[in-house]
């Protein structure tokens, strides 16, 4: 059934970030989803997902990666199942970024690789120091995981700069006090979701499941 944005709670918008980034790649709607999604619930375990998935490029990829250390804290509290998926994202993403080298020397793996993790040598140090690009300014993981919402929400059209605009850089998410929300923000939440609806369709169609 046809609703405004505004309607949808975190699980639906959650499903639907998944749905754009499957047929479509990494859209500012994903952003928008996402953003929304943990205004309402920042431990939403999907859209912490999706918002790591979001912000996974050369530019933002600390944004990303602190993302998933936010989600893997005990003070997020998630469960055991929701845990361990995004414990194994992070491990596979260390190794898309150059940060685990497997054994063998191969640079194409299967999933199959990844079942037994001593045979990756990691680069514990090199990791922790792109992290460290965003948690030592923000000063805790949980200002890390604010300033990587409020990236999100300035990279999808949700929030500005007021004094700064489209010149505000990265790093100035790390103020998300100084973004405001846009008129484009609001105009979207009281948008209907058939688009979103047809795109949720055609994934079932293709018989695709979502990963969390």
């Amino acid at each position: 059934m046809t609703q405004i944005v505004e309607q949808l709670g975190p699980d639906d918008l959650s499903r639907h970030a998944f749905n754009v980034f499957l047929m479509a790649g990494r859209q500012p709607v994903v952003g928008r989803l996402v953003f929304r999604a943990l205004e309402l619930n920042p431990r939403h375990p999907a859209a912490l997902r999706y918002l790591s998935d979001f912000l996974n490029a050369p530019a933002t990829q600390a944004f990303s990666a602190v993302v998933l250390e936010y989600a893997l804290s005990p003070a997020t509290g998630l469960g055991k199942e929701a845990f361990d998926k995004l414990n194994g994202l992070r491990f596979f993403d260390m190794w898309s970024w150059g940060y685990a080298t497997h054994e063998s020397g191969k640079l194409q793996l299967q999933e199959a690789d990844f079942a037994d993790r001593s045979k990756f040598e990691l680069d514990g140090a090199g990791y922790c120091a792109l992290v460290d690009r965003v948690l030592v300014p923000a000063g805790s993981l949980e200002a890390a995981f604010r300033a990587a919402h409020t990236l999100c929400g300035a990279m999808s059209g949700m929030l500005a700069h007021p004094q700064l605009g489209s010149d505000a850089g990265l790093f100035e998410a790390l103020h998300p006090e100084r973004f405001m929300k846009t008129n484009a923000y609001d105009a979207w939440l009281r948008s209907n979701t058939m688009e979103l609806d047809a795109m949720d369709a055609a994934r079932r169609e293709i018989g695709a499941a979502p990963v969390m």
